[in-house]
């Protein structure tokens, strides 16, 4: 706790006045875990900081509630989190005719979001431009990062990494809207200033709301170490998966068109039971809601996205309100995925005209699309009963929420000068309400968090869903495969669980190139393929899930990115998952078909001198064995004569 204490933790403004020059009455409570700080004003304003020690970080968050009978002042530049980081003596620095040694100074890998781009979620520390290197945080420097439109990874993504002779940390925004960051290099710190990004309001009498929240965990060793140790501390304290009576790994779904009658989805799910095909959930993706909507053979065609914000199923598609879908789902021994997109309202649909009041006023009113007001009661209320009725009587698992429009602009259309942020606090605070009332009502449900792809992962949406489709660089169906290669590099540094498609070809190389912690396949979604026809695409199929199968266990502890983020064909792209807890791991190498060479040998992580190591060859099961001391001093040499190939090694330590 004495991290906790010695930091100021939050700031602000208080009429104008600093936070250190205020009068309040301060009370403490503290246990082993925990302490929470109550900051009591003259005037009712209460701000209680409650933070949280886990075994390797800390985290916490502000409530801000008004106790009194009139409006509060005005509160104004409020950080969420204000802190400084003790790190290494660094000197400003100073031109000299070389660059400065790499380890000698600060670098700070701040990950991109998502942009439909190969290198999402990708850090660079050692880019170099402007005779600088990009990722160094020199003495006297400040860095500044915000998303852009309101959804927490668009354009960038809430998450850090700075590091400096072998010790660093690694902190999280928690916030699902418009947070920014500051991160400035001291002498003897790095001070760190995160918040809401437009801050300037009164709380109402009897008001309390939620900030942003922010976890920060130092550690000691290598960037790659600090990244396991973070991918750890996420999967043991920030997410749902493998708790009591919900999924001990992330789902692997076959994706149906919504749009497709039902007669033809359950011919699908036939073809999935006579093939063994080991899928565990089909997953229904958009196109099967308006009462008036007409079935389409995919997302191309039709009216169906003028529907959204219509939540009835559409009787010309499914004509028995999908319980026969779901029935046939789980007759055939898988769980039922489908989608909705609660947020984002289509004004021409009935619930705007019924309830115009539980939505934004939109910046422009010829804007179609209209934001539900989650901070609203009526509206939430709403929203909340008609996603319990669907679960309860359809009979979904696996709760999929997208969100494709930028918030921002209706959020500060609607904010009086008084009340800047507010209406973007309320709604954000609203989202976790749904999302945590959903999981409390139903002890068995997931959720698959969706923005136009990965566009809104941060801390936050991590504790309560998975991101199974964490990019739509993946939607076309002959995607260019090199990306989600990449993506393979830089997802899975900061989180130990998200999931994406492989397009539609029956090809390995591709499909191997998806294979992630959740996978997604879409063979069966569009009703111009037909799905089951061909015997021996089946097989190929049956085989390539059932490796799926093997891989994924190995992908939940350690990764090692063995090669750089490039979508270059002339190169090879490799990776390494390791799980100590059981001493085997999982070797991925792929050859592209410009790269001119045929052998690669690379370094391989978390090896130990003393040991043996055994290897085994996904295509042909051949076993061979090396020395942990041989592996350190020469590496790990593989061979591939075919370009555009693609090898899988399972290993383990005797």
């Amino acid at each position: 706790m004495e991290f906790l204490k010695s930091q100021k933790r939050f700031d602000f403004v208080y009429n104008g006045m600093p936070f250190e020059q205020l009068s309040f009455e301060t009370r403490q409570q503290e246990s082993d875990h925990q302490l929470i700080t109550e900051y009591l004003f003259p005037d009712g304003l209460k701000i209680t900081n409650i933070a949280t020690k886990y075994e390797n970080a800390f985290e916490w968050v502000n409530w801000l509630e008004n106790l009194g009978s009139a409006p509060t002042g005005i509160i104004s530049q409020l950080e969420d989190a204000s802190v400084a980081l003790p790190m290494d003596h660094e000197e400003p620095l100073a031109w000299t005719a070389f660059h400065p040694a790499f380890e000698e100074h600060t670098q700070v890998y701040a990950p991109s979001g998502s942009t439909w781009c190969f290198d999402e979620f990708n850090a660079f520390a050692d880019r170099s431009a402007d005779n600088r290197y990009q990722g160094h945080l020199y003495c006297g420097n400040t860095r500044r990062y915000a998303t852009n439109g309101g959804r927490s990874s668009n354009k960038s993504a809430p998450f850090f990494h700075v590091h400096k002779g072998g010790k660093g940390y690694i902190f999280a925004i928690g916030w699902s809207g418009q947070w920014n960051c500051q991160i400035t290099r001291r002498p003897n710190d790095v001070e760190v200033k995160t918040k809401i990004e437009d801050t300037h309001f009164r709380l109402l009498p009897g008001e309390k709301f939620r900030t942003s929240s922010f976890v920060v965990m130092p550690y000691a060793g290598s960037v790659r170490e600090g990244q396991n140790q973070w991918r750890k501390l996420v999967k043991e304290h920030f997410s749902l998966v493998g708790r009591p009576g919900r999924d001990a790994y992330g789902p692997l779904c076959a994706s149906i068109w919504g749009g497709m009658k039902t007669e033809d989805v359950i011919k699908r799910i036939h073809a999935i039971k006579k093939y063994e095909l080991p899928f565990e959930y089909i997953w229904m993706d958009a196109g099967w809601y308006g009462i008036d909507t007409a079935p389409t053979p995919d997302e191309f065609e039709g009216d169906w996205g003028n529907h959204t914000g219509d939540w009835r199923v559409s009787p010309l598609i499914h004509s028995n309100n999908l319980k026969d879908v779901a029935d046939a789902v789980h007759a055939a021994g898988m769980k039922f995925l489908l989608w909705f997109e609660p947020e984002r309202v289509i004004k021409s649909t009935p619930l705007i005209q019924a309830h115009p009041e539980y939505f934004f006023l939109p910046p422009d009113e010829k804007e179609k699309n209209r934001l539900l007001n989650l901070g609203h009661e009526e509206a939430w209320e709403d929203c909340f009963k008609m996603l319990c009725t669907m679960i309860e009587e359809t009979g979904i698992d696996f709760y999929r929420q997208d969100f494709n429009m930028e918030p921002l602009p209706h959020w500060r259309h609607n904010d009086r000068e008084d009340r800047r942020g507010i209406s973007e606090i309320k709604h954000i605070n609203g989202l976790y309400r749904l999302w945590d009332a959903l999981l409390s009502r139903f002890p068995h449900l997931m959720i698959d968090n969706c923005a136009s792809g990965g566009r809104r992962i941060d801390i936050e949406t991590l504790r309560r869903s998975i991101p199974l489709w964490r990019t739509d660089y993946c939607c076309p169906a002959d995607y260019l495969v090199e990306g989600a290669q990449c993506h393979h590099l830089s997802f899975n540094q900061w989180m130990p669980f998200s999931g994406t498609g492989g397009g539609r070809p029956y090809d390995t190389y591709r499909i191997r190139s998806a294979y992630s912690p959740a996978l997604t396949t879409n063979y069966t979604f569009s009703q111009r393929e037909n799905f089951g026809d061909d015997g021996e695409k089946m097989a190929w199929l049956k085989e390539r899930l059932e490796e799926y199968l093997k891989v994924r266990p190995l992908m939940t502890e350690d990764f090692y990115p063995l090669s750089q983020v490039s979508d270059r064909k002339d190169v090879w792209c490799a990776s390494q998952f390791d799980r100590p807890s059981r001493g085997d791991g999982m070797l991925q190498f792929f050859r592209r078909e410009d790269a001119p060479y045929e052998t690669a040998c690379y370094a391989l992580c978390a090896i130990d001198p003393e040991k043996d190591y055994v290897f085994r060859d996904a295509d042909d099961g051949r076993e061979f064995m090396i020395s942990g001391a041989e592996l350190k001093e020469k590496g790990f040499s593989i061979t591939m004569k075919e370009k555009r190939s693609s090898k899988l090694y399972f290993y383990y330590k005797k």
